[in-house]
């Protein structure tokens, strides 16, 4: 039976329900104090306060409670990933633990990376963001796209999460048009992020990713295979991994793609660290799937 230590992507979460974690927990404890000295200051009391639009605090925190939550399953089950993945952000953290990038290298990337980022989507002629959303089918979210691109507008999708869980990028005008949209056709939004995710319109910000970021740290070849959430393959080395990454930017996530990714991995049992999120219920209708939440390891 092989495991699959598998990462979410950045899931919207109060600091309140996962603060006692963070607080009093070993591995939270050290994980914590490690990007403070990456980062250069108090990565927890920052993280109090961030919000999901705080992009390199939000993510150095999401990153580093996942990571120790990882670190708290594997020393409490006794049990070692045979495969490790992750969808769109939650591949850097996946790229962590697969021993491709440091934990060091991983926050710095971020922190480069997010300067890279604004500068990028604030140079847009119009701010552009992605939604996401649930309770639809995917032929009603196509329909929906295929819409808004007859009036002229520019949208794509993002994500496509099991049957109803979706995300598309647009004008952040055209995504509030698109909220009403979602309401009448019998949907719930979900919230909207201030940047485009996974679409073509990511392709300059890619190119100056790899030109001006992903060269500054190193990239190691893993000692876990590694799941790509771009075509399920499975990836050996650092190189593959490092363009993966990059890749990601443009390209639609599909739950599909990595539920076969798994399959052909050999993978048959899946761990989830993190939050109570959607990634558990979709995930178990696949595979076993455990939520490794600060909840369950202040339980233990």
């Amino acid at each position: 039976m092989t495991l699959v230590l598998f990462f979410p992507g950045l899931t919207p979460t109060t600091y309140d329900a996962i603060s006692d974690f963070v607080t009093t927990h070993k591995h939270a404890e050290r994980r914590f104090s490690e990007a403070d000295e990456v980062l250069g200051y108090s990565l927890a009391e920052a993280y109090k306060k961030a919000s999901i639009y705080d992009w390199e605090v939000y993510q150095s925190g999401f990153m580093a409670l996942t990571l120790a939550l990882s670190d708290w399953a594997e020393e409490h089950y006794g049990e070692r990933p045979g495969l490790c993945g992750g969808q769109s952000y939650g591949a850097v953290m996946a790229a962590v633990r697969a021993g491709t990038l440091t934990y060091a290298d991983a926050l710095l990337l971020m922190a480069r990376s997010v300067q890279v980022e604004q500068d990028h989507f604030a140079s847009q002629p119009e701010p552009i963001g992605c939604h996401f959303f649930y309770r639809l089918s995917y032929d009603t979210v196509m329909r929906l796209i295929e819409e808004f691109r007859a009036q002229g507008e520019w949208m794509e999708l993002s994500i496509a999460f099991d049957a109803s869980v979706h995300a598309v990028s647009a004008r952040l005008e055209a995504l509030a048009r698109f909220e009403e949209r979602v309401r009448q056709e019998g949907g719930i939004p979900f919230y909207t992020l201030d940047r485009a995710e996974h679409c073509s319109a990511n392709a300059r910000l890619r190119d100056r990713l790899a030109d001006e970021v992903y060269g500054s740290v190193t990239w190691h070849d893993p000692e876990i295979p590694f799941i790509s959430d771009v075509d399920g393959r499975l990836l050996t080395s650092g190189a593959e991994i490092r363009q993966d990454l990059l890749d990601g930017w443009t390209t639609p996530v599909h739950w599909r793609t990595i539920v076969d990714g798994i399959s052909q991995g050999g993978g048959d049992r899946v761990w989830i660290p993190g939050p109570r999120n959607m990634f558990a219920r979709i995930s178990n209708r696949a595979f076993p799937t455990r939520v490794i939440s600060p909840k369950t390891a202040l339980a233990a």
